[in-house]
């Protein structure tokens, strides 16, 4: 970056001397910078300052931040990055009735932790119930003990009647 170039364009070419006394920084300074091509952040900023210009984007132009340090990492990067509880912690801080209920927070602001309805299981086991040995059997199907209704057996019923069973 040229700083007297951005120094010119800042002060819209006024003199040295007018540069220092709004900003506040000494002529032989502003002079040692801009020989150097170089300037200090304090510098840019009352600069920008003095001539009603952002100090943000006087340092960005300077080249001493850059649009990454000023925005920020990107949203899935941060979300990667963030721990379950930063996470839980920002839910919380909306107020979404329905993170409120995921979470077990009915407006206690206290309490952050799954819902009663949703509870952690450390053991696979602890989730069975006490008669459960955990084993798979194969399953009987019986019709009858096993239907999702209480309507009849159809094809008894067309036997019944003499239809015939292959149509």
């Amino acid at each position: 970056m040229n700083v007297e170039a951005w120094f010119k364009d800042l002060t819209d070419s006024s003199s040295l001397r007018e540069a220092a006394e709004k900003s506040g920084v000494s002529k032989s300074t502003l002079s040692r910078n801009l020989d150097a091509n170089t300037m200090t952040p304090e510098t840019v900023i009352a600069l920008c300052r003095a001539y009603d210009r952002s100090p943000v984007s006087g340092l960005i132009e300077t080249e001493y931040i850059n649009d990454y340090e000023l925005h920020g990492p990107d949203v899935e990067i941060a979300l990667r990055e963030a721990t379950n509880e930063q996470l839980l912690d920002e839910i919380m801080r909306r107020s979404d009735p329905q993170a409120r209920y995921l979470f077990g927070n009915e407006g206690d602001e206290e309490t952050i932790g799954l819902a009663p309805h949703l509870t952690p299981v450390s053991d696979s086991s602890a989730s069975l119930p006490d008669d459960d040995d955990g084993i798979v059997r194969e399953f009987d199907y019986s019709p009858d003990e096993y239907a999702a209704d209480s309507s009849p057996n159809e094809q008894e019923e067309r036997e019944k009647r003499g239809e015939d069973l292959i149509d």
